[in-house]
């Protein structure tokens, strides 16, 4: 493998902490899964950056800038979905246009993330997000599980199930860059 360069981007972060809910801050759940998911990366030979490492404030386009001022190759965004309803769950993956490379690249980290994660797939979709239509590579978004619903809060706070997480991740992003 050549050099293959991948961002990671741990959601939220700083004062932003994302969702809140069943004692969990989505920043650290997202933080958590982007360190296991660079080490797994690292260990395959990838070369990685984070838009962050610790609890600090960024800005979506800064994230993006980030990604395309290291010339990176792929992009993922690391998240927790929420919802009012405390029944919603699943595990989702978001990209910029359906039908495209992109979503080809979305569509094998849903795949195997759900493999891993074993929650309802929910699919992948698309969003005009700005970390997914300001960066200049493949990107997509990650929505782990539902940080609103007990049973899946439970699950993201433990770091087993935050590798399962990270593993399926790479194993999606692995999958896609060895069939190019």
């Amino acid at each position: 493998m050549i050099n293959v360069k991948i961002f990671i981007d741990p959601g939220h972060g700083g004062t932003n902490v994302g969702a809140v809910a069943n004692g969990l801050r989505e920043s650290d759940i997202n933080l958590a899964v982007s360190i296991k998911l660079g080490d797994i990366l690292r260990i395959n030979g990838y070369e990685i950056k984070y838009s962050r490492t610790s609890d600090i404030n960024l800005t979506l386009s800064e994230r993006a800038q980030m990604a395309n001022n290291w010339n990176a190759n792929y992009f993922v965004s690391i998240h927790c979905n929420s919802a009012a309803s405390r029944q919603a769950n699943g595990t989702e993956t978001f990209v910029y246009k359906l039908g495209t490379p992109t979503a080809v690249y979305g569509q094998s980290i849903q795949t195997q993330l759900v493999l891993q994660n074993g929650l309802r797939n929910r699919g992948l979709k698309a969003a005009d997000f700005t970390v997914l239509t300001a960066t200049k590579m493949p990107a997509a978004l990650v929505e782990l599980a539902f940080i609103s619903n007990p049973q899946e809060a439970k699950l993201l706070s433990t770091p087993e199930f935050q590798m399962r997480c990270a593993r399926g991740i790479a194993n999606g992003i692995i999958d896609y860059v060895s069939s190019k």
